[in-house]
């Protein structure tokens, strides 16, 4: 029988999939830990979850929270930050420490044979950071040196632009890695004071993934981090939300640019929300996958962009929605009119059972790839940790896609989305776009790269 090659095929029935069984403990001092077993491969991925970020950075020290979490391979324990390096490396490990907004972050991933000695080397690194004043010093001027390199990138500019325009100068209105003035003030005890403050057992996890058995895992969890002191639990910083009474358009001139860098959006959602799962799958259709509206109107129909996408950045607490796509310059205004038509017709209800249904089977075909190795479950339990997820969360992650109805997708359009009331945000060749842009007749203000506001000319 000969094949019709003028369809796809269809797709067939997700696998069953299941995640690994979670042990969970609480040691004395208040450390949580929770282990997944998993033999097919003698890799170990462990991992540490201190529970605050850069959320807690205030204007004057912003980047300091991500500045500490730098300096704690500089040092710990007996080692200095070359013996450390040293040891990592003759046990075939990649350590790893970071912060963003909600949390900081120190990951170890080892052959299983190689376990208690790596292990011994994050717990001091999570508990026992010496942070060595010299070592801030080579930090800071990397730092610096990255910020001044983002002053020249429009996507760099326009996202922390429109960070501030949503939130301000507090949490989650600074960027991540501060500014330079904020970089140049921070001193050792500043950090020393950031870490005593909040790198504490009864803040933080410890997650232990891979060729390990349960028993094995806890008793050496317990034996490197149960003297971990404890102390009181830093209070969780209330993000403040600047009030968006309607859309205005934001300049910020980039005389050479050839591209304009276009940010559209409004505050979203808390990780918590009730509608994660319809939220998720109406963004995949909106602007979360390549095959989404946004990217088929602005790449495909219309040949503005290489890549246009929209996020709801799903944080602890109200992170933003926000539709990006650099364009031509000869086409800005076009390419916004077109991102603002596509919120407006998402929220009608104008979805095809075709295209809800291959986004659907899209997220659950896909979702099992992201949990295969040891690394990709640590991640999960991270996440488990941090947002306070059900146990059986990943097990029903496919079941809750699968549930999600057209109907859903429209209540939580108009529910989330507004496109009367976004903040617009525009980085490139002003006297090129400008008159255009004053066109959409929304308020337009111009800005320099820091924010302020320009004279009118």
């Amino acid at each position: 029988m000969p094949i019709d090659r003028t369809t796809a095929p269809p797709p067939t029935a997700p696998r069953p999939y299941h995640f690994p069984h979670i042990t969970r403990a609480t040691l004395p001092n208040g450390l949580r830990v929770l282990i997944a077993e998993n033999h097919n491969a003698p890799l170990v991925a462990m991992r540490t979850l201190v529970r605050s970020g850069a959320d807690h950075d205030n204007v004057r020290l912003a980047g300091l929270a991500a500045i500490t979490a730098d300096l704690l391979d500089e040092g710990a324990g007996s080692r200095d930050a070359i013996q450390l390096a040293e040891d990592v490396g003759l046990l075939g490990g990649a350590l790893g420490t970071g912060a963003d907004w909600d949390a900081t972050y120190l990951s170890l991933d080892v052959l299983s044979r190689n376990t208690e000695p790596s292990f011994a080397i994050l717990g001091d690194v999570a508990a026992r950071a010496t942070l060595p004043e010299d070592g801030l010093e080579r930090v800071r001027a990397e730092r610096l040196n990255e910020i001044l390199q983002q002053r020249n990138e429009p996507a760099a500019i326009a996202g922390k632009r429109f960070a501030s325009l949503l939130y301000g100068t507090g949490a989650y209105g600074n960027s991540v890695i501060g500014n330079a003035d904020s970089v140049a003030r921070i001193t050792i005890d500043d950090v020393r004071q950031f870490h005593a403050q909040h790198y504490l057992p009864n803040n933080s996890s410890v997650v232990v993934c891979g060729d390990v058995t349960p028993d094995d895992a806890l008793a050496l969890v317990t034996r490197v981090l149960g003297d971990w002191q404890p102390g009181p639990e830093p209070p969780r910083p209330t993000v403040s939300l600047q009030s968006i009474d309607a859309s205005r358009i934001y300049l910020i001139d980039r005389p050479q640019a050839v591209q304009s860098e276009i940010r559209v959006g409004h505050h979203g959602v808390p990780r918590s929300c009730e509608d994660y799962f319809p939220l998720s799958v109406m963004n995949a259709i909106f602007g979360g996958v390549f095959n989404s509206r946004i990217n088929l109107n602005l790449r495909e129909r219309h040949g503005y962009t290489y890549g246009a996408r929209s996020q709801f950045a799903f944080r602890r607490q109200t992170g933003p929605f926000v539709i990006a796509a650099p364009v031509r310059n000869e086409v800005t205004r076009e390419s916004v009119s077109e991102m603002l038509a596509e919120l407006r017709r998402i929220r009608t209800g104008d979805v095809e059972p075709h295209e809800l249904e291959d986004t659907k089977n899209y997220l659950m075909g896909v979702f099992p790839a992201t949990v295969q190795t040891a690394d990709d479950v640590a991640g999960r339990l991270l996440d488990m940790e941090l947002y306070g997820l059900p146990e059986d969360y990943f097990d029903r992650f496919r079941e809750n896609i699968a549930a999600v109805t057209k109907d859903e997708i429209q209540r939580v359009a108009e529910k989330y989305l507004d496109p009367d009331r976004v903040v617009i945000v525009v980085v490139g060749n002003a006297s090129a776009i400008r008159d255009p842009l004053a066109n959409l007749q929304f308020p337009l203000h111009e800005l320099d790269i820091d924010g302020n506001v320009l004279p009118v000319a």
